[in-house]
């Protein structure tokens, strides 16, 4: 019976250990994403022009006003910031230990 309990636990704990991978490898893959589209929405506001001549003219990136990038470089941005703070709250102990051995 004890080597039964001992199967069923271990069994939960890999369960969990392999539910936090994928949880991590989805805040990963979704940093990534969510990079690229900052970037790409950060390179279009960089060269667009100022925000009369842009409506004047009707000016666009890959299809895109400069208002609409602005709005979807902050939304994007939050979501970076909040990705961020769940991946560190995970990785924890893992940040904590290399901090350790930088200072060492």
């Amino acid at each position: 019976m004890g080597k039964l309990l001992f199967i069923i636990n271990s069994s939960a704990d890999m369960n969990k250990a392999k539910m936090i991978k994928r949880i991590r490898g989805g805040i990963s893959l979704s940093l990534v994403a969510v990079f690229i589209i900052e970037t790409v929405t950060g390179i279009g506001l960089w060269l667009a022009p100022s925000g009369r001549i842009a409506r004047e003219t009707a000016w666009t990136f890959a299809g895109a006003t400069k208002e609409m990038l602005e709005n979807l470089h902050t939304y994007i941005g939050f979501a970076m910031i909040a990705l961020v703070v769940i991946r560190l709250a995970i990785n924890y102990k893992m940040l904590l230990n290399e901090v350790k051995m930088l200072f060492r």
